[in-house]
């Protein structure tokens, strides 16, 4: 039978999962309908990464002393107040409670799951355990997409609602069950709370804190703005969003399926340098793609640039976990979120302080993509050095 801790990660990733493509995916299409601007999503971007770095700070505290019911419990309630925020027509309330709320959810689901993944693996399965979790991300992901697509579309908010919090206390339930079958659901014991001053005394051997600097900005570029693209490219069709996005998480589905095995067993320099010149191209791509208009390319380009970015992230999860698990790997994947939050706040407010109103939305965002190439090569620094030893609070 699989551990305790297997399993909860698992369900709590696939519960999430659904929820997020039930809602939260929508988040930048739910924004522009309600008349927000590109620079107002980036305000709502950063705002959202102030809520990251708020809650964030709590969490590690609850983290400290083990207590992984209130955890899992606010993960979920932040869930359901987000859902409720989203639904609500309220654009004020939205772009400043709602957006600390986003992040805040987005903390207490993503810290978890990337601490309990980094607990259930090694470096010899970390490329195995990533393609396993991909694959049951994609199934509930799309089946939340597909239903949330159609719920937005027919605009049924109360049907919406019902089933994001009936899912919601499904799953804490369950998790909860889980959990009073275990006295620790982690078998390490747990260091104390990281300080600001042990966050920004991080420093390794591997140039980790200038990759984690750059990291957020792509991750919410992909995840709000090439959304909010393809949108645009579908002639703002919800339904039409959530076919697409579903069609490419089936694709990405069987790229896991095929390589997953093999990646570690492959020269993982080799694959990762490869895979940053790819996701280079794929964020040319993006720019290329934002005034196509022949199908066949719009979305076999589309097609390209999923492959394209999911071979990438592959790569550089198996990297980021491989070396987590031979450091201090709480404190490590701490400071990964620290670091990336807080650009993420300088990065987006940047844009929405500089992206010029004058021009077409879809203009607007291809710029973001050319500007963004450059720091796509910073991720070539992620390999050791010889000289410096890595420095962790004792």
């Amino acid at each position: 039978m699989m551990p305790i801790l297997s399993r909860t990660f698992y369900l709590f990733s696939a519960i999430h999962s659904f929820l997020l493509g039930l809602l939260p995916i929508f988040i930048p299409v739910i924004l522009w309908d309600k008349g927000l601007t590109i620079n107002e999503i980036a305000t709502f971007v950063a705002l959202s990464g102030v809520g990251f770095l708020l809650a964030l700070v709590m969490w590690d505290r609850l983290r400290a002393s083990s207590n992984w019911r209130v955890i899992i419990a606010l993960s979920f309630i932040l869930q359901m107040l987000l859902v409720g925020l989203l639904i609500a027509d309220a654009q004020w309330l939205l772009l400043s409670v709602g957006a600390l709320i986003n992040g805040a959810a987005g903390c207490f689901y993503w810290s978890t799951q990337r601490i309990l993944f980094q607990s259930i693996t090694s470096n010899k399965n970390s490329g195995n355990t990533f393609g396993n979790f991909q694959i049951v991300v994609v199934i509930c992901l799309k089946l939340g997409i597909l239903l949330g697509s159609f719920l937005l579309d027919g605009d049924y908010s109360n049907t919406l609602i019902f089933i994001s919090f009936s899912a919601s206390l499904v799953g804490f339930y369950s998790l909860n069950k889980l959990l009073s079958n275990s006295r620790n659901l982690l078998s390490i014991i747990q260091p104390p709370a990281f300080s600001m001053t042990d966050v920004l005394a991080f420093k390794d051997n591997y140039r980790s804190k200038s990759v984690f600097m750059v990291d957020g900005l792509f991750l919410f570029l992909e995840s709000y703005f090439w959304v909010l693209t393809i949108y645009m490219l579908t002639k703002e069709s919800l339904s039409t969003l959530g076919v697409v996005i579903v069609a490419l998480s089936l694709l990405l589905a069987v790229i896991f399926f095929v390589i997953k095995q093999v990646i570690d067993n492959t020269n993982a320099q080799r694959l990762f340098f490869i895979s940053i010149l790819g996701y280079a191209l794929a964020w040319f791509l993006r720019g290329e793609l934002s005034f196509q208009d022949n199908p066949l390319i719009l979305y076999g380009g589309m097609l390209l640039i999923a492959f394209l970015s999911s071979l990438f992230r592959l790569a550089f999860n198996k990297r980021f976990y491989d070396i987590a698990s031979v450091e201090r790997p709480i404190y490590y994947i701490l400071c990964k979120s620290y670091y990336s939050q807080f650009m993420i706040v300088v990065f987006f407010a940047l844009i929405a302080l500089f992206v010029p109103l004058t021009e077409q939305p879809l203009q607007q965002l291809q710029q973001l993509y050319y500007l963004s190439i450059p720091l796509v090569f910073v991720y070539f620094v992620y390999q050791k050095k010889s000289t410096a030893l890595i420095k962790t609070p004792t």
